[in-house]
């Protein structure tokens, strides 16, 4: 959900398009089956009133002058049942009962030797009532044979076949949906499988700008993804473009900046002009002195972010000769600040894996940093405390809150209270991107002291 607006969904669009035709088709079913057990169940009843009725009939006969009944017990028997449906009967001849139930009700019209089906009530009952207009010899008229019952096991049956047709298909409904279910899961996997390699690439460190694979990819979201791989071919050229651009503009640069700085050395060694004049050629050495600063960690953060080369991940290097080296190029500008510089290690080597020269560049960015925001008079400690390729670089300087160690790391991004310091808000991020391209971490921590800050850097051992 972004800004309260619900994003569409692909599964919950298929399974809404495939949910709704089931459920019109299931209530379709539902009425049909209902339709087909209420006629089985009628058929049914139907047949075994009928074949009471004919039994009764088929006992009609005249003897001396009269209209005689034999009514045989299975006549009226066939029609008991567990609910004790009421069985009622009537013989009629010219529109006089004969024998039966008088209250019975009169039929309409019949048609001779055919057996007509009626729902009526007796005494406010419903029943069913089957009829027969029937032929007797030595009479003139049919005699009407009507035998009736009530309906309270037609409608008992009818209720437990609907019941049980109702949890049938909720049963089949439950079954087919979870069946969907699983088809459309089963069926957006190519999709998932595509969105974890974008995520996977969204959290590498690295920029990976190769194309995704296409033969996991299904035919509907090819021209998407075939679209998309274009787009990162053309984000790469143009960010291969800026990237150069900023490491050629930086290393043009370079020359015309020392030339520069050399000649306003000069002309401040060498210049008898008033105080103004002074101030204003030491600004413009600090400020060349700063461009020409922030061009040198310009070229190292192109350098840690241009295309890793396979040979990098094989190399190998001693930390304690790096780091006692680029320890002993910054003890002048340490000095410089009336600043001190201790470092402490095993006398024995320690291989650790990547680049000397990238590691260096690491160390000289720390280094620069705590020479440049720490107090003067300070002490910096540099030490590698055991052979587990760890790296300390300590200060006793103003260090950083806990709240902004992690945005020190961002580009250009400098504390409120250093930004009266010289410094380009670079050094930080060079040292956690070339971290990154050698498998190095990089943590800032409180000294044990409790001031000033410690740089962590874990490189890889051997």
């Amino acid at each position: 959900m972004i800004f309260g607006i619900t994003q569409p969904s692909l599964k919950r669009r298929l399974l809404l398009t495939l949910f709704v035709p089931l459920c019109l088709i299931l209530v379709a079913l539902s009425f049909g089956g209902a339709w087909l057990v209420r006629r089985t169940v009628e058929g049914a009843s139907d047949r075994v009133l009928s074949g009471s009725l004919q039994a009764i009939s088929e006992t009609l006969a005249m003897q001396e002058g009269y209209l005689t009944l034999d009514l045989p017990p299975s006549a009226l028997g066939m029609l008991e049942n567990a609910d004790r449906d009421n069985v009622y009967y009537s013989i009629s001849y010219r529109g006089k009962v004969i024998t039966g139930y008088s209250e019975l009700p009169p039929p309409g019209n019949l048609r001779l030797e055919d057996v007509s089906f009626r729902d009526s009530t007796f005494h406010g009952i419903p029943i069913r009532v089957a009829t027969e207009a029937r032929l007797v010899p030595q009479l003139d008229s049919p005699v009407i044979v009507q035998v009736a019952e009530t309906v309270k096991n037609r409608t008992a049956v009818t209720h437990r076949m609907l019941v049980a047709l109702a949890a049938g298909e909720l049963f089949l409904l439950a079954v087919i949906a979870a069946l969907v279910f699983l088809a459309v899961d089963w069926g957006l996997r190519p999709l998932l499988m595509l969105r974890r390699e974008v995520d996977e690439r969204n959290n590498d460190p690295d920029i990976n700008f190769a194309p995704l694979p296409l033969a996991t990819v299904p035919q509907e979201a090819l021209p998407f993804v075939s679209a998309f791989n274009s787009l990162l071919g053309h984000v790469e050229t143009a960010f291969q473009t800026l990237r150069r651009f900023t490491s050629d503009a930086s290393h043009q640069l370079r020359a015309p900046l020392t030339v520069v700085r050399t000649h306003v050395e000069l002309l401040s060694r060498h210049s008898d002009g008033t105080d103004e004049m002074k101030g204003a050629i030491a600004d413009i050495h600090n400020a060349v002195k700063a461009l020409q600063h922030l061009i040198v960690q310009l070229i190292s953060l192109a350098k840690a972010e241009r295309p890793h080369s396979n040979a990098e991940g094989a190399s190998a290097f001693d930390l304690v000769e790096c780091t006692a080296a680029t320890a002993r190029n910054y003890a002048t500008q340490a000095l410089a600040r009336d600043m001190e510089i201790s470092f402490e290690a095993g006398p024995q080597p320690l291989n650790v894996s990547g680049s000397a020269i990238f590691a260096g560049e690491m160390i000289a960015n720390l280094l620069d940093n705590a020479i440049r925001y720490g107090h003067p008079g300070g002490h910096i400690t540099v030490r590698i405390p055991d052979d587990s390729g760890v790296l300390e670089i300590e200060d006793d300087g103003p260090g950083i809150p806990p709240q902004d160690r992690e945005r020190v790391f961002e580009r250009f991004y400098r504390q409120p209270h250093n930004t009266d310091r010289d410094g380009s808000g670079l050094g930080l991020s060079i040292v956690q991107a070339l971290g990154r391209r050698m498998g190095a971490t990089v943590r800032l921590e409180t000294p044990a002291h409790g001031r000033g800050l410690k740089a962590v850097v874990q490189f890889q051992p051997l």
